[in-house]
């Protein structure tokens, strides 16, 4: 089982009695390696430290599987609160993880083309949704997880309990036009859709039809999505605004700009405002954010 890990903390030495925190990064084996673009694992056991943060789950083109074995953090997509053991495909808005103590959370990220093979639920109805997990898996099997989670020592403990569930849940590829075309646009966010379709021996119009019937969006804006992935990438290799810009494809800084809005509602630098240094460090396929809370604003009392 390979695996990187991101400490996470504030960039000074953490004292004797406080402990800081680890993201974990798993890569299955094949099967799995053809479904799941990454297990994370966010280990935050000191209370006190997790309460100060706050995680966000950006938009992008995976189907996220969230469960939780310390305290429930509060999870968010603006005003909508989600299960604390949920599952999405975030198009829009990022999902917000707020930690009320001792904080650990599992997130498996299951590629958009490939996740039918574990979900029966068809893709297009988990588009920002707010699922709870028995809703796509037997009740008494989330259960089971739940405890495995509880009773693990280590992530790599938890992991290999989760990768077991997915392979009892595993069925055979099903090759469709939609499917190959999330995968191609995965790896080619900027291609043109004409250009798409022709490569798939198909029809634009045919081939929107079938993406849009399969995940519940257009190929374009699935595209977007994948683009939005590769600018968090850039970003992280220490690029400037208008250099991520022109390495994914957008005209101008400007361009870029509009994207952010239009995906999470807000301006790069806002998004991005309070992150800590894991999210800079060779983290390049994360759509995780992981940020110093900000402060509650008091209510002004009037004499």
């Amino acid at each position: 089982m390979n695996f990187v890990e991101y400490p996470i903390d504030v960039g000074a030495k953490a004292s004797a009695e406080e402990e800081t925190g680890i993201l974990r990064c798993f890569r299955s084996p094949p099967p799995l390696s053809d479904i799941l673009e990454a297990i994370w694992d966010c280990d935050i056991p000191n209370a006190r430290f997790a309460k100060s943060l706050t995680i966000k789950c950006a938009p992008g083109t995976s189907l996220q599987l969230i469960g939780q074995y310390r305290r429930p953090a509060e999870i968010h997509q603006r005003a909508k609160i989600l299960p604390a053991k949920c599952a999405t495909h975030i198009q829009s808005h990022a999902v917000t993880l707020r930690p009320t103590g001792g904080l650990g959370v599992i997130i498996v990220s299951l590629r958009s083309d490939a996740a039918s093979r574990i979900v029966q639920a068809p893709i297009r109805e988990l588009a920002n949704a707010d699922l709870h997990l028995s809703d796509l898996f037997r009740a008494w099997e989330v259960a089971m997880c739940d405890e495995m989670l509880a009773t693990a020592q280590t992530s790599e403990e938890r992991v290999a309990g989760v990768q077991a569930f997915l392979l009892q849940h595993l069925r055979p590829h099903t090759d469709s036009l939609a499917n190959r075309a999330a995968c191609y646009l995965r790896r080619n966010p900027t291609i043109q859709m004409s250009s798409l379709a022709a490569r798939l021996g198909t029809s634009s119009r045919n081939l929107s039809r079938a993406f849009s019937a399969a995940f519940g969006l257009s190929p374009k804006r699935f595209a977007r999505l994948a683009r939005f992935q590769k600018i968090l990438a850039e970003r992280r290799r220490s690029r400037s605004w208008a250099q991520t810009a022109y390495a994914c494809g957008l005209t101008d800084q400007a361009h870029l700009i509009d994207e952010f809005h239009d995906l999470v509602g807000e301006a790069p630098t806002d998004f991005f405002a309070h992150e800590l240094s894991v999210g800079a460090s060779g983290m390049d396929e994360a759509n995780l954010i992981i940020q110093r809370a900000a402060p509650v604003a008091r209510p002004i009392t009037v004499p």
